[in-house]
């Protein structure tokens, strides 16, 4: 069952599979996540259920820097993951299992599953990281009853260089902790009235959706391989602008299909008038 698995992942271009068993999931949650200063609340019931597959997607896409974070630059990965783990998900059902995908909005932690599976290691910079793609891919994971054999986990270190530390505009990184309230990606999605310093990073990064500074500076990210996932590689905006006419409407049908949209135009607008305003 898990040739047959990896597959169709293939054929659907997921860039890579791992598996780790629900058990193992459940014993690791708690002391892992603490040693690594992440937080997740484990609130899906995993009784009954045997494995997790665990996809990633990658989105590298070797365009030129723009103003809007890479990962936001093709169609909604949300939509694309998803469709792409569905064509597993009837594989097993077919073969009388249960099993339900999961891309940003299950309950169990990616991160610590991509770890788990073999996947990824953890980044000073919180990033899940794979040797060959590097941070630049997104996570996706089902959840099923049929037991399948295990991958090891991924017990690679981080190159510890400090180099996204140093080059965080705000310190959200420091001492091996993360300052959410800090994080530039965190503070352009973030409703209200920012403050002269943040507005002023946003200026100096030139960004009105998302950061990816951090990445950009990682050594783990040198010489990736661009996308094979059309979504992820073509149609891309990069430098995107907002029409202040546009009706919320108007907007969600120009952009509905992007990940930067679910926030809205409102914080996209003010952030445009931010980055436009001179420091």
């Amino acid at each position: 069952m898990k040739e047959a698995i990896l597959n169709l992942a293939a054929e659907q271009k997921i860039s890579a599979v791992g598996i780790c068993s629900t058990s193992d999931y459940a014993e690791k949650t708690k002391g892992l996540l603490e040693k690594a200063s992440f937080c997740a609340e484990n609130n899906y019931d995993l009784s009954g259920k045997k494995s997790i597959i665990v996809c990633a997607f990658n989105y590298y896409n070797g365009a030129k820097k723009g103003n809007i974070s890479r990962y936001a630059q093709g169609a909604d990965y949300h939509k694309v993951t998803i469709q792409k783990m569905e064509s597993i998900c009837r594989l097993l059902e077919e073969k009388g299992f249960s099993a339900e995908a999961f891309a940003d909005t299950g309950m169990l932690n990616e991160r610590l599953l991509a770890k788990l599976s073999g996947l990824a290691f953890f980044g000073r910079n919180r990033m899940a990281i794979n040797e060959r793609l590097g941070s630049y891919f997104f996570i996706g994971y089902i959840i099923t009853d049929c037991e399948l054999p295990v991958d090891s986990p991924n017990n690679n270190k981080c190159a510890e260089c400090g180099k996204c530390v140093s080059a965080c505009p705000l310190g959200a990184l420091s001492d091996g902790s993360f300052c959410e309230s800090k994080c530039l990606s965190y503070i352009t999605q973030r409703k209200g009235e920012l403050s002269e310093v943040e507005k002023n990073a946003m200026r100096k990064a030139k960004t009105i959706w998302g950061c990816d500074i951090c990445q950009e500076v990682c050594p783990h990210n040198h010489n990736l391989a661009v996308t094979d996932i059309e979504e992820f590689g073509e149609n891309l905006i990069t430098d995107l602008v907002i029409d202040t006419e546009l009706s919320g409407s108007e907007f969600k049908r120009l952009y509905g299909s992007r990940a930067f949209s679910w926030r809205g135009k409102k914080v996209l607008e003010r952030n445009q008038k931010i980055v436009n305003t001179p420091i």
